[in-house]
């Protein structure tokens, strides 16, 4: 299933992935920008498993204290950060497409 744009995480007891990263086409992050070929090797194939892109903010809004996804139910520190409901990886996890494997597997 392809990567999918989305304001929040999906509301499903579905097993799902989420993907926090940083806003802007090209990402201003270098980190979330070093992640899209492993990203796209592993969510990207019609049959690869709900992964659900969103997008944190401009590097601005990124390192205001106050951007909602630093604090909690999300509490996200690095960008990007992949997870599911029992798992996460940061930034340079994420941009290994063993570890998003071995996530996913």
């Amino acid at each position: 299933m392809p990567l999918v744009d989305a304001d929040a995480p999906p509301s499903t007891n579905d097993t799902h992935y989420v993907v926090y990263f940083a806003s802007g086409e090209p990402s201003w992050c270098p980190d979330c920008r070093n992640a899209l070929p492993a990203l796209q090797s592993v969510f990207g194939a019609d049959s690869a498993p709900l992964a659900t892109i969103i997008r944190a903010g401009s590097r601005e809004e990124w390192r205001d204290p106050s951007n909602k996804w630093r604090h909690a139910p999300y509490n996200i520190n690095c960008l990007p950060t992949i997870g599911k409901e029992v798992a996460r990886l940061g930034d340079v996890e994420g941009q290994q497409e063993s570890a998003l494997r071995k996530l996913i597997a």
